[in-house]
């Protein structure tokens, strides 16, 4: 008999996530886990046909036996976001560059967002189709891992501490307690992020107006600039707070404008220059 891994092949997740419209059958989360119908521990497999796509909270279900079998292939069959035409998911961008406002700033560009210690706690990027994917990583201010998602892919974290919200083209994770650890808005051609982000003592907190750092420094926020291929970078073993140049470009550039709209625009062309002088 031939062992197989645990984790689906590329080939058969990308299958699984067409077929579902890129989000859970059920209710069309984009946020989601590979499930095996005919369960794997009783017969290990990665056969599209018994495998679709769901949610933390109802693979959660799945898994318990809450939602039986029949219902799971209805499903299947009938996947929310290709019943109501959301064929290429429920978070796309509007532009061909990822613009990205984080509490009035905007971060121009695909690529790492907020970094502590050369570990990325979010990175945003869009695919062909401008299906926007999100990765990121949540931590507590203790530093316990609550949950960790790779391009839109819940990879680690029980769901059972989480209420999940969307609409088509937004998302908001709360930690049932009270507060919100992401939330992101693509209605508009600025998708607008915020959220609460933790790492080793490093707070990076944004809301609708600001982005606030504490950490190795204090208090440090930032209001209306614009960063094209630029990320903040926490350094704990050398106690500094840096504005880097994404790796893959070796380079950013900083602006502010008092007009929104000259400064979308600007940043947008920016980000361009900087993608062709890698090329």
């Amino acid at each position: 008999m031939v062992d197989v891994m645990r984790e689906p092949p590329a080939h058969i997740k990308r299958q699984l996530r067409q077929e579902a419209g890129f989000g859970c059958c059920i209710c069309g989360y984009p946020f989601y886990e590979y499930h095996h119908i005919t369960e794997f521990a009783q017969e290990p497999h990665h056969v599209p046909k018994d495998m679709m796509v769901l949610c933390p909270n109802h693979h959660h279900q799945a898994t318990v036996h809450a939602l039986q079998e029949a219902d799971q292939r209805h499903w299947k069959l009938n996947p929310f976001n290709i019943d109501r035409g959301f064929s290429d998911g429920q978070l796309t961008v509007n532009t061909d560059i990822t613009a990205i406002e984080v509490g009035s700033n905007i971060f121009f560009g695909d690529g790492f967002k907020l970094v502590v210690d050369d570990e990325p706690l979010l990175h945003l990027e869009s695919d062909a189709e401008n299906r926007l994917l999100i990765s990121v990583d949540l931590y507590d201010r203790n530093d316990l891992l609550l949950a960790s998602i790779l391009q839109n892919e819940w990879i680690t974290g029980d769901p059972l501490p989480w209420d999940f919200e969307f609409g088509f083209r937004w998302i908001k994770i709360r930690r049932k307690q009270r507060d919100i650890a992401l939330y992101i808005d693509a209605r508009n051609q600025i998708v607008k992020l915020s959220g609460d982000f933790w790492r080793k003592g490093q707070n990076f907190s944004v809301d609708q107006n600001s982005l606030i750092f504490n950490g190795v420094i204090q208090n440090i926020g930032f209001v209306h600039i614009g960063f094209a291929g630029l990320m903040l970078l926490a350094d704990t073993v050398k106690s500094k707070f840096s504005i880097v140049p994404e790796p893959t470009l070796g380079k950013g550039k900083i602006l502010n404008w008092p007009d929104e709209e000259t400064k979308i625009e600007w940043g947008m062309s920016q980000y361009r220059s900087l993608l062709e002088e890698v090329q």
